[in-house]
C-alpha cells in the first residue's frame, strides 16, 4: 500500500471519527448531502480491496496485516473484539499453547504469537481458504513460521477428513461457517464448498500440542467444537474464549459447563447477541483472570461530535 493510500485512509477515519458538527443538525438537507458525500468517498476514492496495512493499535499493533480497506478498518485500528484481546493479554504468558479458532486474517492469531514468545504457539483455525491463504501470508510477513501454524480445517463436533458444507461469509468474509446438521453461520451469505473438518480431540491425539487458552468465533458453532473436545477439556482444562451466536447456543453451552466444572463470566451486549463468554475450571482463580482483564481497558477519549 502506497504512503499517500494510508495518508488517504487515515483522513478518511479522522474525519469519521469526528462526524456530524451539531451546528449542522439544524439544516437536516445538510446531514444528508454531508452522508451522501461520504458514500461517494467511500465507492470511489476508497475502493473496498485487499492491501497490507501495519495494525495502528490493539494486541497485534505494529503487525503486517492483508486486509480490505476501508471494510475491515477495525481490525487495522485494533478496535475489533477488544475484550476478547483484554483477555487473551491477561490470560497468556510466554510459553503458552493458544488455539486460535475462526482465526479470519488473524487480528488475534499475529499479536498472540508475538505474547507467546520463542516456547509458546498459536495454531489458528479457519475453514475458508481465503482466510487461511491470507493468514499464512502475514505469518511469513511477520517472520513468526515458527510460533504461528495455519490450519485450514473447521473444528467440529467430529472429524470428516473428506470434507464438510461450509457457507462462506459473502461481503463479509468473518461470517462463514459449517453448515451441516441443522447448524448453519448466522450471517453467512456466500456460496457452500467442502472444507475438510477436524475436532480437537482428534487434532490433539494426531500431534497437536495442548493448549492452554482456546478462542472460539465460529459463527454459531460453538457448542459443536466443545463436544469435540472432550477429553481435552475433561482432562487439560485449558481457559476458553468463546463468541456465542443465538440463543440455543447459550443455553447448550450452559449446561456444558455445568457438566464439565468451568465457571463462566458472560458479556451481553444491549442487542443480547453475539454475546461474549469468558470461562474457566472451578479449580482456576478465574475472578483474577477478570479483574487483570478489566484493568487493559482503558478510557476511550469522546469525540466533540458525534454520528
Amino acid at each position: 500500500m502506497t504512503n499517500f493510500s494510508v495518508l488517504r485512509y487515515r483522513m478518511y477515519f479522522a474525519a469519521k471519527d469526528l462526524g456530524v458538527p451539531d451546528m449542522l443538525r439544524r439544516w437536516p438537507w445538510a446531514v444528508r448531502a454531508l452522508r451522501r458525500f461520504k458514500a461517494l468517498i467511500e465507492r470511489y476514492a476508497l475502493p473496498n480491496k485487499q492491501v497490507w496495512v501495519q495494525a495502528q493499535a490493539g494486541l497485534s499493533q505494529g503487525m503486517w496485516m492483508r486486509l480490505r480497506l476501508p471494510e475491515e478498518a477495525r481490525h487495522w485500528r485494533g478496535e475489533h473484539e477488544t475484550e476478547v484481546q483484554d483477555a487473551i493479554c491477561a490470560g497468556v504468558r510466554p510459553g503458552t499453547v493458544v488455539y486460535d479458532i475462526g482465526s479470519h486474517v488473524g487480528t488475534v492469531a499475529l499479536g498472540v504469537a508475538r505474547l507467546v514468545g520463542q516456547l509458546g504457539r498459536v495454531v489458528a483455525f479457519d475453514g475458508d481458504p481465503d482466510n487461511t491463504a491470507t493468514l499464512g501470508e502475514s505469518r511469513l510477513r511477520n517472520r513468526l513460521e515458527a510460533r504461528l501454524a495455519v490450519v485450514h480445517a473447521a473444528v467440529w463436533s467430529y472429524t470428516a477428513s473428506h470434507g464438510i458444507p461450509f457457507r462462506r461469509g459473502g461481503t463479509r468474509r468473518s461470517q462463514g461457517g459449517v453448515e451441516a446438521n441443522g447448524q448453519h453461520p448466522v450471517a453467512g451469505t456466500g456460496e457452500i464448498i467442502s472444507v475438510p473438518a477436524v475436532t480437537l480431540d482428534d487434532f490433539i491425539a494426531a500431534g497437536g500440542p495442548v493448549p492452554q487458552l482456546v478462542k472460539i468465533d465460529v459463527e454459531g458453532g460453538e457448542y459443536e467444537v466443545l463436544r469435540g473436545g472432550t477429553n481435552l477439556f475433561a482432562s487439560q482444562r485449558p481457559l476458553i474464549i468463546a463468541e456465542v451466536h443465538h440463543q440455543q447456543a447459550a443455553e447448550l453451552i450452559g449446561v456444558w459447563l455445568g457438566q464439565y466444572q468451568y465457571c463462566a463470566q458472560w458479556n451481553i451486549p444491549r442487542e443480547n447477541f453475539p454475546r461474549c463468554m469468558f470461562a474457566w475450571p472451578t479449580e482456576y482463580d478465574g475472578a483474577t483472570w477478570m479483574q487483570k482483564s478489566a484493568g487493559f481497558r482503558k478510557p476511550r477519549p469522546t469525540p466533540h461530535f458525534v454520528l
